[in-house]
């Protein structure tokens, strides 16, 4: 299995460790891309358009992680929607400075950094420490037997 199917494909399961390896690799793009933006063009109209670009840039692959997952733990890949919409709407309102200042957030801010701090989490235990189920599944085989 290659990278560019774990981040494109929405068909099959992934183990934990796949898991990691795509929401890491995603975290560091997204993170060197929003450094990247603050520095060169700070948190003004353009800034806030290519981090809303980014965002939308980045939710499909990080859905295509996040669902093959969920289908290894013999859940619908949708579920993972039900935590990626409300970041990516945290995610766009911050970049369109709408949760105030990195130093100083306002009301609307709290409320996205709570969001996300609840779907973080529920990720982490979901996706990234709960065991996927053993053998095939609806979704189909379980990756690890490859491994054996």
């Amino acid at each position: 299995m290659d990278l560019q199917y774990i981040f494109t494909s929405l068909e099959g399961r992934i183990n934990r460790s796949k898991w990691w390896a795509g929401a890491v690799i995603l975290g560091i793009v997204s993170i060197i891309l929003g450094v990247l933006i603050e520095v060169i063009f700070g948190r003004g109209f353009f800034g806030g358009l290519l981090a809303t670009l980014i965002a939308l840039a980045l939710f499909f692959p990080s859905y295509a992680v996040c669902a093959k997952r969920f289908q290894d733990r013999n859940k619908p890949g949708k579920m993972a929607l039900y935590g990626l919409v409300p970041s990516l709407v945290a995610s766009l309102l911050d970049g369109w400075g709408l949760t105030g200042t990195p130093d100083q957030l306002n009301g609307l801010g709290w409320i996205c950094v709570l969001v996300n701090l609840g779907v973080g989490l529920w990720f982490l235990v979901e996706l990234g420490i709960l065991k996927g189920t053993p053998g095939p599944n609806q979704y189909g085989g379980d990756p690890l037997s490859a491994l054996s």
